[in-house]
C-alpha cells in the first residue's frame, strides 16, 4: 500500500498490484514530480502504464478535472478501478485495458488531448530508441504547453524538438518534456 500525499484525498491508502511488473512511485518521487509540475487544477491527465494509478489519482486529488488510465495487465486494471472507487474518482476517470500502442492510436484517432501525461513503462520495455518513440507518441496527445513526464531506467538523449529537463533519483531518470 502507498498513500496519497497531496490534495483532498491526502492520506488515503492505495492498493498496489502484487506482482513484479509494477514499480509504485514512492511518496518522495511523487512529491518531487508534483513539486516540479505546474498546478494540476482543472487539467486533463493521461496515466500510461498506470500500474496502481497513483500518479493520476494524486493529480485528481490535487484538482485535476479528469484522468484516463491505460494498462494492459488485468491485475493493474482491477487495482486502478478499486483505487478510483475508494477515492470517489470514478466519475472523473476512465480506465482503458489495452496495450500502449493500440490505446494511444485509439486516443489519437478520437482527437483526445491531455494537459499532463505520465508514462512509466516496465523497464524491460526500453531499448536504445524507446524513450524518444514513447515521447513522440505522447506529443500527438498533448496540446501546445502540455507536459509529459516519463520515468526510464537509463539516461537517453532527447532528439525531439521539445524542451526537456531530466531529474535523476537513485537509479531512475525522470524526464519532463513540453512543447511551446
Amino acid at each position: 500500500m502507498i498513500k496519497i500525499t497531496n490534495g483532498i484525498k491526502k492520506g488515503f491508502k492505495l492498493k498496489v498490484p502484487n506482482n513484479n511488473l509494477v514499480r509504485p512511485k514512492t511518496s518522495k518521487i511523487r512529491k518531487m514530480i508534483f513539486d516540479i509540475l505546474p498546478p494540476t487544477e482543472g487539467k486533463e491527465i493521461l496515466d500510461i502504464f498506470a500500474g496502481s494509478g497513483s500518479l493520476g489519482i494524486e493529480a485528481l486529488s490535487m484538482g485535476a478535472s479528469f484522468a484516463t488510465f491505460i494498462d494492459k495487465n488485468p491485475t493493474s486494471i482491477n487495482c486502478i478501478k478499486d483505487n478510483l472507487s475508494k477515492c470517489g474518482f470514478v466519475n472523473q476517470s476512465s480506465v482503458i485495458n489495452k496495450e500502449f500502442g493500440s490505446a494511444t492510436r485509439m486516443l489519437i484517432k478520437n482527437h483526445k488531448e491531455f494537459d499532463l501525461i505520465f508514462i512509466d513503462p516496465p523497464y524491460s520495455y526500453f531499448d536504445d530508441k524507446t524513450l524518444n518513440g514513447i515521447i513522440r507518441t505522447a506529443l500527438k496527445l498533448s496540446p501546445p504547453g502540455g507536459m509529459i513526464v516519463c520515468e526510464h531506467p537509463k539516461e537517453e538523449k532527447i532528439i525531439l524538438d521539445v524542451e526537456n529537463r531530466v531529474k535523476v533519483y537513485k537509479d531512475k531518470y525522470i524526464t519532463f518534456c513540453w512543447q511551446n
